[in-house]
């Protein structure tokens, strides 16, 4: 464990400092993440529905944060394996949630089928790390840990052969549950560039902040990515099909989407330091939370 891991992992030991630890940043964008999700799974609900707008908006705020949070981590961890294996069983967990569900209550409830935001987590430590490593090795000649690093990188690719495959396999004859329950366990175990939330415009914006490696840079470069997607919106008002060319200009060149800008300044707080926290809450409140909304919904549609 180096210098600045031991520092990062002890700070519950030392003197709190000016600011937000990342434990205060994941509760901020936890916050702003269930106001979004209110107005995303409960806009059936009169007083949300009317106030859907802004809170979309100010839920724009939640993913970076997150990221933010997220990048912290892996420049801190002293056990890389360990901390990617968590983050794909809790990306499983979220998605076995959604499948469980679907399947007993999807008929009352309605089937919910939300992009699974861990998964992408996953892919951005994934790629940070082989990026690193494919660097580290060539500088270094190793080119065992170069070819490993980037069978790594090309590991998502090769499981979309099977994942085809295995989508193509329940019919709606089947009935609905049982598509619903295919697909969200494919999703589950093989998720993929294309089905994680944001796709891979989120997943190169965690890399660079990975490799920003100091505060003042990452900021720096998640303000720069804001400024190119406030352009593309910019320039989609004059040219609208440009919002159309990809799934990153879809996902980022959109004026709703641009309001992630209002997440710099938590990122400018942030103080260097751990926090407390508990370490697997906020992996079972994501899936819960959402589901509770989309019940309370349903219920309300009910009686409506």
């Amino acid at each position: 464990m180096s210098e600045e891991q031991a520092a990062w992992a002890g700070d519950r030991r030392e003197r709190r400092l000016p600011g937000l630890s990342t434990s205060a940043i994941k509760w901020i964008a936890l916050f702003f993440m269930t106001l979004d999700h209110i107005a995303a799974f409960g806009f059936e609900i009169p007083i949300v529905g009317r106030f859907y707008n802004p809170l979309r908006l100010v839920g724009r705020i939640a993913a970076p944060l997150f990221l933010f949070a997220l990048v912290q981590g892996l420049r801190h961890t002293s056990n890389r394996p360990r901390f990617l294996l968590r983050l794909y069983l809790a990306g499983v967990g979220a998605g076995l949630f959604v499948a469980v569900t679907d399947l007993l209550f999807g008929e009352i409830v309605g089937y919910i089928t939300p992009g699974n935001i861990i998964f992408t987590f996953f892919y951005v430590a994934l790629y940070s790390w082989a990026v690193e490593g494919l660097m580290d090795a060539a500088r270094k000649r190793n080119w065992r840990g170069a070819a490993l690093a980037a069978l790594c990188c090309v590991l998502p690719f090769l499981t979309q052969p099977l994942r085809l495959a295995l989508w193509g396999l329940p019919r709606m004859e089947d009935g609905l549950a049982a598509v619903f329950l295919a697909h969200n366990l494919i999703d589950s175990f093989l998720p993929t560039l294309i089905s994680v939330d944001y796709g891979w415009g989120m997943i190169l914006l965690g890399v660079m902040l990975y490799f920003a490696k100091t505060k003042r840079r990452q900021c720096g470069v998640f303000a720069a990515f804001c400024l190119v997607c406030m352009a593309g919106a910019a320039a989609g008002g004059f040219y609208y099909p440009i919002q159309d060319f990809s799934s990153f200009t879809m996902t980022f060149f959109n004026p709703s989407q641009c309001r992630m800008a209002l997440a710099l300044p938590f990122m400018m707080l942030y103080n260097g330091q751990r926090g407390r926290g508990p370490k697997w809450f906020f992996y079972l409140y994501y899936p819960a939370h959402r589901y509770a909304i989309s019940v309370v919904s349903a219920v309300v549609r009910a009686l409506s």
